[in-house]
């Protein structure tokens, strides 16, 4: 007990110390948000992938049985995290934010790497947030006013960040494909969501907003191997926004693992990830919005390709996947993939509020890639009790066609309710 004490009045002094001076900060804060619900086919829920389970990808017929359970973020990833700031006068402000994803409902760091390598039969999916203390972002800067921000270390991508404000579903991790944490290249949460070693700048003129980033790869002999560059110039005004963005990635490693991919009898097992691909990233995505009395409507184009690597892996090469083995694959034939969405929301009350949204995700067929589309459709009710606390009601039914899907479920959905709380 009196180590606890102790503890608390170092902290408590911190803290103190920190808010002294005026306009200085230091905020400790977080999201808590679990969800119980049922996915029509899926694997085993995983105690580590960031979502629990996978209602938005492919789904082999080998997992036909439903899944009931408690499942991790229904709208917002939950996490905790300390950002500061510091005035150093003249318009000039030092910053820093740490951030780490946690998977409520069974207390672990988000781990979706560990998901892959994890026990046979459990959903496995790719995503940024695997397991680092502060997979969310880890970062500091400078922000000036009238010049904008400079931001150091590991943060978010451009397109990840105009996905958050454009998407219809707010970027719901189990009711929006976009907002879900395995897919869909920068603009999604992919490996590429987050980068780290990444150096970022944005800037407020008015109503309109630029932002540029480069990640360094830090690989010696080599300054261009493991780097990416994004860019995105937005307009905000008047109940009207658009937004576009362009992000590249060179020589990304990418995990393959879907539902279901560790099956019965799969060696991936304990430290293995399996097969990675190695590939050059294009991702360019233009979305726009407008509210008009309670309603706001959202939607958008995004395209990206994944093609062959700058700098190819060797032969039977092994690389290291956020801690643990996986083999290296060099893509050869590209994949060309176009989304579109749109939907909305309307705010019945100030604490009542209905989203619905449309997804249309289209791989095209060339050699060596099969063609097909999955549709989803998703509904999200929320009530809030109080600014920091509300529940929800949310539903997905996904749609697969084309030859890309042959052999696995043709349908899929999800249905939870959750609670969400902030601090």
């Amino acid at each position: 007990m009196k180590k606890r004490l102790i503890a608390a009045a170092i902290l408590g002094s911190l803290f103190g110390v920190a808010h002294a001076d005026e306009g200085d900060s230091v905020t400790l804060y977080g999201i808590l948000d679990v969800a119980v619900g049922v996915v029509e086919h899926s694997a085993n829920a995983s105690p580590l992938f960031p979502p629990t389970v996978n209602p938005v990808t492919k789904v082999s017929t080998k997992f036909n049985q439903p899944v009931y359970g408690m499942f991790n973020g229904g709208i917002s990833d939950s996490r905790w995290g300390i950002r500061g700031t510091e005035n150093l006068g003249g318009g000039m402000h030092a910053f820093f934010d740490l951030e780490s994803g946690i998977d409520v409902q069974s207390g672990a760091l988000n781990n979706a790497a560990g998901a892959v390598a994890g026990a046979n039969n459990t959903v496995a999916g790719a995503s940024a947030l695997s397991g680092q203390l502060f997979n969310r972002g880890a970062y500091v800067g400078l922000k000036q006013d009238g010049f904008g921000s400079v931001s150091f270390g590991r943060s978010t991508t451009l397109g990840f960040d105009a996905i958050a404000a454009y998407d219809p579903l707010f970027s719901a991790q189990l009711f929006s494909p976009i907002g879900f944490s395995g897919s869909y290249s920068a603009g999604g949460i992919t490996e590429g969501s987050r980068q780290d070693n990444n150096i970022k700048y944005v800037n407020h003129l008015g109503p309109v907003n630029v932002g540029l980033s480069y990640s360094l790869g830090g690989v010696a002999g080599n300054f261009g191997e493991g780097s990416t560059f994004g860019a995105n110039v937005g307009y905000e005004a008047n109940n009207f926004g658009i937004q576009a963005t362009y992000y590249q990635a060179r020589d990304e490693v990418h995990s393959g693992a879907l539902v279901g991919a560790n099956a019965v009898g799969s060696t991936l097992i304990g430290t293995n990830v399996g097969t990675l691909t190695l590939d050059n990233d294009q991702d360019f995505m233009v979305a726009a919005k407008y509210s008009f009395g309670g309603a706001t409507i959202r939607g958008g184009f995004e395209h990206y390709e994944l093609k062959a690597p700058t700098d190819p892996a060797a032969t039977d090469a092994t690389t290291d996947y956020f801690g643990y083995s996986g083999k290296l694959t060099n893509t050869v034939n590209p994949t060309k993939t176009n989304l579109y969405f749109v939907g909305g929301d309307y705010t019945f009350t100030p604490t009542f509020d209905v989203a619905a949204g449309f997804y249309d995700t289209q791989t095209m067929q060339s050699t060596g890639v099969a063609g097909g589309n999955q549709l989803q459709y998703s509904l999200l009710a929320d009530y809030h009790f109080s600014h920091r606390t509300d529940v929800y009601l949310g539903y997905m039914f996904s749609k697969y066609n084309g030859a890309a899907f042959v052999g696995y479920e043709p349908t899929n959905y999800i249905v939870a309710a959750g609670m969400r709380i902030l601090f």
